[in-house]
């Protein structure tokens, strides 16, 4: 659908073909986006990446998705300032996701980290995955160091669900009723959801990050680390 190695705008632009979302406003025209989010040198591919500073108000790169979609997958690199899992205590924090009404909050499946465990958030329901006896545990994504983490959300299975990998090994998953904490949600829980893509930092543990994301993959089949973003323009 579409991608972008951030190699095709200026350092210390926001980047272009994207919107933003920064104290809970998409594309607020009293607020410079650059505050937020720019693009740097020092990338994982090329010579250009994007460098995202977030905390309790999200501050996210959006972009719309075509119609009719019902599986999303979302490939990035990505390198933090804060080690994503095993962090005991913390509340939910989102790095990507889709959301069923563009330009809003209230209406996401937000992947990142719940509990201090990789996992999922959905909003409006508030359910969050994996369960009370992960939280605080499980995989460990260090602090400093690129990650290529791919995230496919796939509402085109009986039951809807999610994958996460993490340098090509699955860390979260979501495929049966069984894995909410917070009850069962039904089996078509992506309806809707299908509208807007994503990428940054919210925390709502009032967690402040430095976010690098670099050869962003927006499509409808899984990519996978292997794949390089071509020469062309950036997302349009």
């Amino acid at each position: 659908m579409f991608e972008d190695s951030f190699e095709f705008t200026d350092l210390g632009k926001f980047p272009k073909g994207w919107n933003y979302f920064v104290e809970y406003q998409q594309n607020p025209g009293h607020i410079d986006p650059t505050k937020y989010i720019t693009v740097v040198s020092g990338a994982k591919v090329g010579n250009r990446a994007l460098l995202i500073k977030g905390g309790q108000n999200p501050s996210m790169i959006t972009h719309a998705l075509p119609t009719g979609l019902n599986k999303v997958y979302m490939r990035a690199w990505v390198k933090f300032t804060r080690k994503l899992g095993q962090n005991p205590g913390a509340n939910h924090e989102t790095l990507m996701g889709i959301r069923g009404k563009v330009g809003a909050a209230d209406n996401e499946i937000r992947f990142g980290e719940i509990k201090g465990v990789i996992g999922t958030n959905e909003v409006p329901s508030d359910n969050i995955a994996p369960k009370m006896d992960q939280w605080g545990k499980g995989p460990v994504l260090a602090a400093n160091t690129w990650h290529c983490i791919e995230v496919a959300f796939r509402g085109d299975m009986a039951y809807n669900s999610v994958y996460a990998y993490a340098n090509g090994t699955l860390v979260h998953s979501i495929t049966s009723a069984s894995d909410w904490q917070n009850g069962a949600l039904s089996a078509n829980w992506m309806n809707g959801k299908f509208n807007e893509v994503i990428f940054g930092w919210h925390s709502f543990s009032g967690i402040s990050n430095e976010v690098t994301i670099d050869d962003v993959v927006v499509s409808k089949d899984a990519v996978g680390c292997d794949y390089t973003v071509g020469s062309g323009p950036a997302v349009q």
